[in-house]
């Protein structure tokens, strides 16, 4: 009687599983914004009443705006930013992993016993490579799961790196060393450019600011001397020419929809360039949103 058995494929998914997160904030923050978005209409058109001076259709529209960019910029950018936390740790763990395989230990037995010391956000990871590669799973596949779930560049060159001298053979902890040295010249390079576009960023924000301070000086200063002449003058004519009167509502809401216009565009190009990331333009994004919509609802 033959028996067969079946061993069991432990993949990324099954280890890690789904973000599930991302999914239920994306779901209830497309909903929320929808929501905004349809009462802002209404109000707009003049379905659903407030009070002009409480909120307005176009206050809801803001609000739509930032619960569509809001939740999912300031998630993605704290899973980035833990990213980076980890991938800081691994030229340390990398080291620890060459010093004990070059005192005689096996990688299985280095990175079990890595797991059991404190590095930092990376702690949780190593225990988990520990668990699979107890399991039975190679430290080729455990290296990859890895690898996937972090999802960076470096991460994955340091997988690949390993994987390939692993597999030719050789002298193992001369092979983490490198990884580890390739890995600080990465983040060497990354924040050389980060310094030099982070400048360019600040020139972005500062001309954001420059660009509002220039149209509530205008509002506060020429606007509204002609609302004060309009309201002596308004119906009477000069000549042929009948003086009208300026919709001081209708001005500010065209001066604000330039600001969103500058507040998005801003806040995705200096986020982007600071970063390298959309997540973290999406965060500077709403941050100019919100204070613009602040200022033009207690200042203009």
């Amino acid at each position: 009687m033959n028996i067969f058995s079946k061993s069991k494929n432990y993949n990324y998914q099954k280890i890690y599983g789904k973000d599930t997160t991302i999914l239920i904030l994306t779901a209830l923050s497309s909903c929320s914004s929808i929501f905004f978005f349809l009462l802002g209409f209404l109000t707009m058109v003049g379905i659903v009443k407030f009070p002009e001076e409480i909120f307005s259709g176009v206050d809801f529209l803001v609000f739509g705006v930032l619960l569509a960019i809001g939740p999912i910029g300031f998630y993605n950018h704290l899973k980035s930013k833990k990213k980076k936390d980890i991938e800081d740790q691994l030229p340390d763990f990398l080291r620890e992993i060459s010093g004990s395989t070059a005192s005689g230990m096996t990688v299985y037995d280095a990175i079990s016993s890595a797991a059991v010391g404190e590095h930092g956000r990376l702690t949780p990871e190593l225990k988990r490579m520990a668990s699979q590669l107890s399991w039975g799973i190679s430290v080729k596949d455990a290296l990859n799961n890895f690898a996937k779930k972090m999802g960076t560049n470096t991460v994955k060159r340091m997988a690949i790196t390993v994987n390939k001298a692993l597999e030719i053979g050789g002298n193992t902890a001369s092979v983490f060393n490198a990884a580890a040295k390739e890995i600080d010249q990465a983040k060497r390079v990354e924040e050389q450019r980060k310094a030099e576009m982070s400048m360019y960023s600040v020139v972005i924000f500062i001309s954001f600011f420059v660009f509002l301070a220039v149209i509530l000086i205008i509002d506060k200063t020429i606007f509204q001397a002609i609302f004060d002449l309009q309201d002596q003058m308004v119906g009477q004519s000069i000549g042929n020419m009948r003086i009208a009167q300026i919709d001081h509502t209708l001005l500010k809401y065209m001066f604000f929809s330039f600001v969103i216009v500058q507040s998005i565009g801003g806040g995705l190009l200096g986020g982007f360039m600071m970063d390298g990331r959309i997540s973290s333009g999406v965060r500077f994004g709403f941050i100019l949103v919100l204070i613009s919509f602040i200022i033009f609802k207690f200042m203009f």
